[in-house]
This record gives C-alpha cells, sequence and structure tokens, in this order.
C-alpha cells in the first residue's frame, strides 16, 4: 500500500504539503497542489480513513439520511449536499430509510460507528429525546421540524405555509371555488403546516370546509391517483386540486383523463416542489417551486459552521433558517368553468 511518505518522494514536496493538500487547506500553491494530485493519482495512493479519524478526531465524512430515494425531490437535495460536501473536502454517505423510524435508527447507528462528522436529517421520523441524543455524538441537521420544538438544533425548512397560500390564492383568483387538497403524510411538519394553510385560506375567504374535499396521500402518484379517483366521484366534485407534492399531482392528472376532463379546460391542478417531470409533462404543471438544491448545499454548510466550532472549542449558537418558495405558472391551472374570464 502507498504510503504519503512515498506520494511526499514522488512529488517532490515535503509531508506536510502532502498532508495540506488531501485536507484542502488553503495555503498549497496551485503547483505544490498539482504535483501531489498527479503524485496521488499515478501512485493510485488511498488515504488511510481510520489512522487519520485515530489521529485528528475526524472521519472527513459526512451521512446524509432522506425518507424516499424514489422521489425525485430528494436526488436533487442529496445533488447539492454531495457538491458542498465535496468542496470542503468531505465525502458523502447518503442514506433512504423509506420514511421508517426504525430503519432511519439503523442508518444514524450505522453512520455513528462510522464516526462521520455530522449527520442531516431530513424529515427525521425519531423523537426529540433521540434527536438530542445525535446532538450529543456528532454535528446534526434537521430538514423539516419544527424549530420550537427542538431549540437546540440547527433547522432548515421552507416556507410551506407561503407556498400552499400562493397556490390557493391562484385558483381563487381564476375563480375555482370547490378546491380539494391531496395533503402528504400529516407526521412531516410540511404536510401539515400546507393543510393548514390551505383550511386557513379557505375559512378567510367564507368558504366553508367541506370534509369530502381532503384527502390524505402519501407522496407518490399512486396514492395521488386514487385520492383524485375518490374527489371525482364526489355528487359535488371539486373544479381544482392542489396537491402537496408534484407526484400527487400527476398521478391526480391521470384520474381526471380518464374521466375524459382536459386540464385547463375541465380541471386545474397545482403542485408543491417544481422536480423536473412537472415542466414535462402534459400539459406541464402550475407548482409551487422550493429550493431543493440549496437545502442541500445549507445542510453541509451548517454541519461544517458546527464541525468546525467544536475543533475550535467555540460555543455554537443553533438557529431555524426558512427558505423562500415561488409559484411557479404553467399550463395546468385555468379559470373555472362556471366563470366567465
Amino acid at each position: 500500500m502507498t504510503t504519503m511518505k512515498e506520494v511526499a518522494a514522488a512529488a517532490g514536496v515535503s509531508l506536510g504539503t502532502v498532508s495540506n493538500v488531501l485536507n484542502h487547506h488553503p495555503s498549497v500553491t496551485e503547483e505544490n497542489r498539482r504535483k501531489v494530485q498527479e503524485a496521488v493519482q499515478r501512485l493510485k495512493y488511498r488515504p488511510n480513513v481510520a489512522a487519520r479519524t485515530l489521529k485528528t478526531k475526524t472521519s472527513k465524512s459526512l451521512g446524509l439520511i432522506i425518507p424516499d430515494i424514489t422521489n425525485p425531490f430528494y436526488p436533487e437535495l442529496a445533488r447539492g449536499a454531495e457538491d458542498a460536501a465535496k468542496q470542503f473536502g468531505y465525502s458523502l454517505f447518503l442514506c433512504n430509510n423509506d420514511r421508517s423510524a426504525e430503519k432511519e435508527r439503523e442508518y444514524i447507528n450505522i453512520l455513528v460507528e462510522k464516526k462521520v462528522d455530522g449527520i442531516i436529517l431530513v424529515k427525521p421520523g425519531i423523537g426529540a429525546e433521540e434527536i438530542l441524543d445525535i446532538r450529543g455524538q456528532c454535528a446534526a441537521v434537521l430538514v423539516d421540524v419544527h424549530g420550537a420544538e427542538l431549540p437546540e438544533c440547527d433547522i432548515i425548512n421552507v416556507d410551506d405555509r407561503g407556498g400552499a397560500l400562493k397556490a390557493m390564492e391562484l385558483l381563487y383568483g381564476l375563480g375555482h371555488r370547490r378546491i380539494a387538497l391531496i395533503s402528504g403524510e400529516l407526521e412531516a411538519m410540511s404536510s401539515r403546516t400546507r393543510q393548514q394553510a390551505y383550511l386557513e385560506f379557505l375559512g378567510s375567504h367564507g368558504i366553508p370546509v367541506d370534509d369530502r374535499l381532503v384527502k390524505r396521500g402519501s407522496y407518490d402518484w399512486h396514492s395521488g391517483y386514487k385520492c383524485a379517483v375518490e374527489l371525482l366521484r364526489n355528487p359535488d366534485p371539486p373544479t381544482a386540486i392542489f396537491a402537496a407534492n408534484d407526484l400527487m399531482a400527476l398521478g391526480a392528472m391521470k384520474a381526471v383523463r380518464e374521466r375524459q376532463l382536459s386540464v385547463p379546460g375541465d380541471f386545474s391542478l397545482v403542485g408543491f416542489d417544481d422536480v423536473d417531470m412537472a415542466s414535462l409533462c402534459a400539459p406541464p404543471l402550475t407548482t409551487v417551486r422550493q429550493p431543493k438544491y440549496e437545502i442541500g448545499v445549507l445542510g453541509v454548510e451548517t454541519l461544517i459552521r458546527q464541525i468546525a466550532a467544536a475543533e475550535k472549542k467555540e460555543a455554537h449558537q443553533p438557529g431555524t433558517v426558512v427558505l423562500d418558495t415561488e409559484l411557479i405558472l404553467r399550463e395546468s391551472t385555468g379559470y373555472a368553468r362556471q366563470s366567465s374570464g
């Protein structure tokens, strides 16, 4: 196995320079960086992670635990985290928990055993006590969590309420009054917030809540399709659906078309997320965009700040960041049937 000493000899630099290059230290000149990288590639050098961890107390690795890798929202978030981790000289372990708290615990244990320097938990299913236990073992950032419940933690949220209200204001402005909601799993704060915003909007505009127009999905297109089928069987069906994510909105679009209804001529649809396929379907889906890639980047940057503070034995002040959403107008929304506009 090639050693750092052999890399230094091959590059014609000191052992300290090799170490600085491998740890992405900014003080290294571009010429020395190039020499070391060429020697590393030529000699096929691989760092001894276990030895480095024992020596520096850091593994230069991070963990990201997401709920569902098949949902196109999460790969873009993961890409942001991976790109940011690489920029800081870290590797990233990606774990998919299938929305299972038990599987989430297993991955947390594995990551802690591997001595990762930090973990990003997206929509955590475990309780506050378990989360705080992680925080005592490594840096941690939470995504989609109620900040008031965990003031000791760094949290990244999206303005779900504002995004949902934008969707409802659009549909209302187009003359829709029978607006249905397909929510996500209500264990997640974002889903609860979007549903609360829907109900709040109806109340503030004097529209009675019809429980038959509120369905609970599970974020995949199958559940969106099933919920929409049930909504369309209603004797007084809705003229529009606001779905809590794009996949459910696309499933609803399939159900609407099977009833020989046109979108948006007979029916309007709005999603949430703005995944790639939202702009590729026919008609393209009006949706609320949230900054998926940026969430991943910010998650890693926050972990790095925690890690740096711990290394310097400085206090780190946790906080909650709320990122903005944007309404993306496409062709799946139009005037309600009863509207002359």
